[in-house]
């Protein structure tokens, strides 16, 4: 639902935000998006809210659930009028803000739930009424700091725009959402729940990439924009390609050559995952690769962001969903759990695919195929054996060394970058 509410009104936001340099329409085009935002989110939580009972019976299967089903339309409120205000943050390039909101509603989600489930007792209701307290925490402390920026003004040519550009988001959210949670529902019904469980620890693992990619998505999206589509964004958005494989498949290589000591970390008896669970494995490679594409399709958005063909976005991400499900079907009964595993990677695959022909088109940008196609050559030479063989740990953390020094030797590193990082690297002898 969270894709539902907010309908891209944070992208839109970016995109007509950043293009435009008159202040007074920058305001005009926040302000319209905040209205939209707030009234949108009003009526579907009010919709939830008064359907509550039915909506508790159908989904939760009895209507004594309807308590959460209301606290879920205040859940989904809070939290759909933030995405706007932290896509101002992000535009204003103010991660501090940014981060540190996102870090004060962690650690109040943290108190709140131990308080009302350890000590109160409520069980999941306290898990609910800690998330309302929190969101309702958040979307005011962003009030404050968006309030004074606003006016009591509306413009429809902008909501028009607004809406237009972002309303793709839905069908393109919904198929995302597809790809990384339908797999869980097919391997329940071609296998068995044990080997869900087995399957969402693997991707609980996958995390370390997916933090990595979003976290660059939070800071590529507004810089994209600024950059514009100058000539000197073609060779900057190359570059940004190079590097971002660059550091996402040197972390692969790490977190592949020692994904066994990481599954099976312990500290007394507590383990990062649970013993029942240590046969996810041999999917988390892949998991990792998958995201590592994920990131990859986010550094093929200009050109669909410059021309406003969002609703290219859609059309790309369905099929790719289409993809996932159908290899599912066929590769689970052969390969049973990493079947699925794989599954994902294929339709990460076709996403990112997909994402750059439609872009090429629309923004063509000279990418450096030849390099990025060197470092995975190079990264699944190193990073597939590794993790088959398993050699000593001595061993491995010498193949994690020796990744950037082969890059060196077969030319990937240019005479300016090898020149830069010199700069940075400190001489005894500099002055």
């Amino acid at each position: 639902m969270n894709i539902i509410y907010n309908y891209g009104l944070d992208s839109a936001l970016m995109r007509f935000y950043s293009e435009d340099s008159d202040p007074s329409r920058k305001t005009n085009i926040l302000s319209t998006a905040i209205w939209m935002s707030l009234l949108t989110s009003l009526i579907l939580s009010c919709i939830i809210y008064f359907l509550s009972a039915p909506l508790g019976k159908t989904l939760l299967l009895s209507i004594d659930h309807a308590l959460l089903i209301r606290y879920t339309a205040f859940i989904l409120f809070f939290d759909c009028i933030c995405h706007v205000p932290f896509a101002l943050l992000r535009l204003e390039e103010k991660p501090f803000q940014f981060m540190g909101i996102r870090l004060i509603n962690v650690l109040i989600t943290l108190g709140l739930n131990i308080y009302f489930v350890a000590f109160l007792k409520m069980g999941i209701e306290g898990i609910f009424k800690s998330n309302l307290i929190t969101s309702g925490i958040t979307a005011t402390i962003l009030y404050i700091f968006t309030i004074p920026k606003l006016k009591i003004t509306f413009s429809g040519s902008a909501a028009k725009d607004l809406a237009l550009f972002g309303l793709p988001f839905i069908p393109a959210g919904l198929a995302t959402v597809t790809m990384e949670m339908l797999n869980r529902y097919i391997i329940e019904h071609l296998i068995g729940l044990e080997a869900v469980g087995i399957f969402s620890a693997g991707v609980k693992l996958g995390i370390f990439m997916l933090l990595i990619s979003t976290a660059f998505y939070y800071a590529w999206q507004p810089f994209f924009l600024k950059a514009g589509k100058r000539e000197s964004s073609r060779l900057l958005f190359s570059r940004v390609l190079t590097y971002f494989v660059l550091i996402t498949l040197s972390f692969w290589v790490l977190l592949t050559a020692f994904i066994h000591e990481i599954i099976h970390f312990n500290f007394g008896s507590f383990y990062l995952i649970g013993t029942e669970f240590h046969a996810c494995e041999p999917l988390v490679p892949v998991i990792l690769l998958g995201y590592v594409f994920f990131g990859i399709n986010q550094v093929f958005l200009p050109g669909i962001y410059f021309e406003k063909k969002t609703r290219y976005l859609a059309y790309i991400t369905i099929i790719a969903a289409v993809t996932n499900v159908t290899a599912n079907f066929i590769l689970i009964p052969c390969l049973g759990i990493l079947g699925s595993a794989f599954s994902s990677l294929f339709g990460y695959i076709i996403l990112a695919s997909s994402t750059l022909v439609v872009s090429q088109r629309l923004f063509k940008v000279p990418y450096e195929f030849k390099r990025v196609a060197l470092l995975f050559v190079l990264a699944m030479v190193i990073g597939i054996p590794t993790y088959v063989l398993q050699p000593h740990i001595v061993i491995r953390i010498l193949i994690v060394i020796a990744f950037p020094v082969l890059l060196k030797i077969f030319g990937f590193f240019k005479k300016d970058e090898i020149k830069a990082l010199k700069v940075l690297i400190p001489h005894k002898n500099r002055r």
